[in-house]
């Protein structure tokens, strides 16, 4: 093996380490837009819930201050669901970007696997190219030897 190819072989190790990590980013990018879009749910159930009690409370007769709390209580879920969707969509961006680096990261692999095994094939017809000038040279020998002996 050439030293260009056992740098090309440590590139791939090194390359394929950073494939791995870019993977272990790619899980927790996908466990951390699972965790955002249950949230998001949460989120949007307890704003239905808030908004359907709203409702409820404005078909009764209502104190100033109940309303004032019922106001308060829905526009905190209103911003509670609002956080949700940005924090979901912020995981969803991460998970992408996770995902595309995870790509590039083969894509390098890829690239250097297949320069390996060009040099290895170049290696390979040089090895053979050698191997056949030595046995031509043993065969013109071997002629010339035989020659020699008929004519001497």
């Amino acid at each position: 093996m050439t030293l260009r190819r056992k740098k090309v072989k440590r590139v791939i190790e090194i390359r394929e380490q950073r494939l791995n990590e870019r993977a272990v980013v790619l899980v927790q990018a996908h466990e951390g837009r699972s965790a955002a879009a249950n949230l998001a749910m949460d989120a949007a159930t307890h704003l239905a819930e808030a908004t359907e009690y709203r409702k409820e409370l404005m078909a009764q007769p209502l104190s100033v201050t109940s309303w004032i709390e019922a106001e308060q209580w829905l526009a905190l879920r209103n911003n509670q669901h609002a956080r949700a969707q940005t924090n979901l969509q912020s995981a969803e961006v991460v998970l992408t970007r996770a995902h595309e680096n995870v790509l590039a990261a083969r894509s390098d692999v890829k690239r250097m696997e297949l320069l390996d095994k060009r040099l290895a094939r170049g290696e390979a017809r040089k090895q053979s190219r050698l191997e056949q000038s030595s046995n031509d040279e043993h065969a013109r020998r071997a002629f010339l030897n035989t020659r020699r002996g008929e004519l001497g």
